[in-house]
């Protein structure tokens, strides 16, 4: 499993059967990670998304003069081979008072398109197991939005459907039963919601706070793992991020 710890710039591997950690060092925080088919190591960070070698030099995936991707937050690659990445505000960075938040698509060709904007944190991005909804939430508003999803174009239309989750979402991930599997910051817990009716059926506590993402993993792909932040929950000094098996 890759999963990174932001603040200290690593890049962490660890093996599940023999819980072996590897830490890599990079020169700049990265927010999330995917690969390509050659399994070429992708990062999004405050400067845009590139490709991160083993010496780490980067290498743009899409042509930055033309694009400007600034402050690169939850990035996944979608069913149709699509990276999809989303940013963070003016206004939630404290820089300034633009909601001038993002979600995007890159192409294999280096084609950027603007799918959503206005956005305080773009987060989560997932997809139904037939591949035909596409969710999303801006975590400010602690809203999950369902949208029709054209894996063909790559585009998004906004169903009209929404779970209202009243605290902070971050991360997610869908089961084998097209449940959502929301990490939600604000509280000890994961939930899960049925997507047909967009309703809470089960909630898992998690020992700390600030759950950022999680994930299924394992040879049956049914253990599920969750990730934890430092951040606003620091106690005495010592309070860490955490890894913890789920279910």
């Amino acid at each position: 499993m890759y999963f990174l710890n932001a603040p200290e710039r690593e890049i962490c591997t660890l093996d599940l059967s023999t819980e072996k950690l590897k830490i890599r060092k990079v020169d700049k925080s990265c927010s999330a990670i995917c690969f390509d088919k050659n399994f070429r190591l992708i990062v999004s960070r405050s400067d845009g998304v590139f490709y991160l070698n083993d010496n780490d030099v980067i290498e743009p995936l899409y042509d930055t003069e033309k694009y400007n991707i600034i402050n690169a937050n939850d990035m996944k690659v979608g069913p149709d081979g699509r990276i999809y990445v989303g940013t963070i505000s003016s206004a939630k960075l404290g820089i300034a008072n633009n909601v001038d938040g993002k979600l995007y698509s890159i192409d294999k060709n280096g084609v950027v398109n603007l799918l959503l904007d206005k956005l305080y944190v773009s987060n989560g991005l997932e997809w139904s197991i037939d591949e035909k909804r596409f969710y999303h939430t801006d975590s400010n508003t602690a809203t999950i939005k369902e949208y029709y999803f054209d894996k063909s174009l790559g585009t998004i239309e906004y169903t009209g459907r929404k779970i209202f989750l009243t605290s902070g979402v971050d991360g997610f991930t869908i089961d084998q039963n097209d449940n959502l599997v929301v990490t939600r910051w604000d509280d000890k817990d994961v939930c899960f919601i049925d997507t047909k009716t967009m309703q809470i059926i089960e909630n898992i506590s998690i020992p700390k706070t600030n759950p950022t993402s999680c994930c299924f993993v394992g040879e049956n792909l049914d253990v599920l793992i969750v990730v934890t932040s430092s951040i606003d929950g620091i106690e005495n000094g010592n309070e860490k991020c955490g890894i913890y098996v789920c279910c």
